[in-house]
């Protein structure tokens, strides 16, 4: 009769190293296991990383050209202003010129030329002239008789009594329905337009000379 004791101690036996070895391969999976969590997390915070890193770089890259254009920007403004102000300068220095000249005897000589530009504009013969006070002074009997002359007597100038209130002169059509402005200020802004580019550069030319 087979031994129960011996019997039971081997299934005993058998029973710790079948749990020994499950517990073996439990182990090394866990083993596994953890290795390969670990892996992943490293993977993952690799790329948390790189994603946070690639963010930063299109950031920066994104900002050097905000900044840029934003420098471009800038530089447009500053070289408008500097325009508009160098534009604004050469403009008053040469309305102080007019009215400079239009103390001086040589004055004539433009006022005929502003009556002229006006006959021609307003394209009529019989023209009212409205004058400052120096013009009024200026622009004598003999002065009016030379401009008709000019135009071959088909033009007749009157001269209104009344003062008009700024340097220069208007000239009416008859009918005061038109009228050709030739104030300095206007004549000075026409001419400025005009030649705005040729004055800006004789100026830029000016300025580097000195």
């Amino acid at each position: 009769m087979p031994d129960k004791t011996a019997s039971l101690e081997a299934i005993i036996t058998e029973i710790r190293q079948q749990s020994d070895t499950e517990i073996e391969s439990i182990r090394q999976a866990a083993t596994r296991e953890q290795v390969q969590i670990e892996q992943r997390a490293r993977s993952e915070a690799e790329k948390i990383r790189s994603g946070i890193i690639n963010k930063a770089r299109q950031n920066s890259e994104q900002i050097r050209k905000r900044s840029a254009a934003q420098a471009n920007l800038e530089i447009k403004k500053l070289n408008l202003q500097s325009h508009l102000l160098i534009s604004a300068e050469i403009r008053r220095q040469f309305e102080k010129k007019l009215l400079e000249l239009r103390q001086s005897p040589e004055y004539a000589q433009l006022l005929r030329e502003l009556i002229a530009e006006g006959i021609v504009g307003l394209g009529t013969d019989n023209i009212l002239l409205s004058a400052g006070d120096r013009e009024q002074t200026v622009l004598n009997d003999n002065l009016q008789k030379e401009i008709e002359t000019a135009f071959n007597s088909h033009v007749h100038l009157s001269l209104e009594s009344k003062v008009l209130g700024e340097p220069g002169i208007i000239l009416y059509s008859a009918d005061k329905r038109r009228r050709f402005d030739n104030r300095l200020t206007r004549y000075a802004q026409r001419l400025f337009e005009k030649q705005q580019w040729q004055i800006m550069q004789k100026f830029s030319e000016n300025n580097s000379k000195g």
